[in-house]
């Protein structure tokens, strides 16, 4: 699955709230990207494309058009999923023509036996951390950080934050973490919160809405991280 994935991660992006009515600015945070993928409605079955995923809806691309308040199911599009598999059903909240095919918005909500949950829990989509009992993303490092003046390291980086390792505990605070740099990206800098130390000494730092520049750097950091876990 992991390679499926990477092959058609493009980038991490910032979205326009109004036009998905998210509730959370964290859901804003979405995956832009292109993975073919089946959807139906009632007992018809049809190819598409997904262009845009995150936490409340996702972008799909067809040949022919959907109506807005149409209810329609989206299976995966991975083989060997490790983690629920099931299809994402939504509404479809607009469409629009680009370029002779057709452009559909489907808002849901994420259920932990769909596929969708796997992999925004693959990539630490924070909301859903809770719900697991993995923290962030699953591509486990050894990322050079600091905090402040204090040297760090990240064991464990996802979109919604990090797992880090201290030589002595950190306060839980608000602070800023640098990270990298690493291989031929630069250093990443974002602003969070810093939490309380887990019975297994790492402590999270849950990044606090990062800007389009820094997303697109962290996609980058996460699809190099993953990639590597692969060899």
């Amino acid at each position: 699955m992991v390679k499926d994935l990477l092959n058609g991660f493009l980038a991490l992006v910032k979205g326009k709230g109004p036009s998905w009515s998210f509730e959370e600015r964290r859901s804003l945070v979405r995956l832009k990207c292109s993975y073919r993928s089946i959807y139906s409605f009632g007992e018809n079955r049809f190819s598409g494309t997904i262009s845009d995923l995150g936490e409340g809806g996702l972008a799909l691309t067809t040949p022919d058009p959907l109506k807005v308040g149409q209810v329609i199911k989206v299976y995966c599009p991975f083989v060997d999923v490790e983690g629920p598999d099931g299809p994402i059903e939504g509404e479809v909240c607009w469409t629009r023509e680009l370029a002779g095919l057709h452009n559909s918005g489907l808002r849901f909500q994420v259920t932990p036996h769909s596929w969708v949950f796997s992999v925004l829990q693959l990539l630490g989509f924070s909301s859903l951390s809770s719900r697991s009992k993995r923290r962030w993303v699953r591509a486990e490092c050894k990322l050079p950080a600091r905090i402040g003046s204090r040297d760090v390291q990240i064991e464990n980086l996802g979109v919604g934050g990090a797992l880090i390792q201290a030589k002595s505990r950190l306060t839980a605070e608000d602070a800023t973490i640098t990270i990298g740099p690493y291989l031929k990206l630069e250093a990443l800098e974002l602003s969070g919160n810093l939490g309380e130390p887990r019975e297994d000494g790492l402590q999270a730092f849950e990044f606090r809405d990062p800007e389009g520049p820094q997303l697109k750097l962290l996609g980058l950091y996460l699809k190099a991280l993953l990639r590597r876990s692969l060899t």
